[in-house]
């Protein structure tokens, strides 16, 4: 059975992160329970936003422990499933971490997919994209002609609200930084 490869996080950066702050680990290809899912990641997201989850204090979620799985989304196929909603060979994308394999309840998957959409919901067709879309569509309702302010236009949701924000007949105003 093969290893399972691991990036965890070594150590807290101070200022951009660097490799010294990476550890790569191996392990034994995790067992799965009941309700849980095997995953074979085939594509890792990489973020602006994982730069405050390795900070030292939390944001919108906790930080990554020193020595944990560095969090990601993540798409790959599912290898075994305890889970009767998933079977081998269903694509998925989820919060997976940098990992070869990893086993999670089906509540971590975010969506299914295809073999050919696999890069894609890790982009705009993904998470990012849907939070951007219905976010600014569905809460903040912007009329043509409105003034949208993103707050935080360099990540890959703000990026996105900025763009559709303009689509829409809207001024976009990006806030990047202090």
């Amino acid at each position: 059975m093969p290893t399972n490869r691991q990036v965890v996080l070594a150590s807290r950066p101070s200022g951009i992160p660097q490799q010294d702050n990476f550890s790569i680990a191996t392990a034994d290809v995790p067992a799965i329970g009941d309700g849980e899912l095997l995953v074979r990641n085939h594509y890792l997201s990489i973020e602006p936003a994982m730069r405050g989850w390795i900070a030292d204090s939390g944001n919108y979620s906790a930080p990554v422990q020193i020595g944990e799985v560095m969090r990601s989304l993540a798409s790959g196929e599912v290898i075994e499933s305890r889970h009767p909603d998933f079977a081998a060979g269903d694509f998925v994308s989820g919060w997976f971490g940098w990992q070869d394999y990893a086993a999670v309840p089906a509540s971590k998957v975010v969506q299914r997919t295809t073999r050919a959409e696999l890069t894609q919901v890790l982009g705009i067709l993904g998470l990012n994209g849907i939070t951007a879309y219905f976010g600014l569509t569905d809460i903040g309702r912007p009329q043509p002609g409105e003034t949208v302010v993103v707050s935080t236009a360099a990540g890959a949701v703000g990026s996105a609200v900025g763009q559709i924000a303009r689509i829409l007949g809207c001024r976009a105003v990006g806030i990047a930084g202090g």
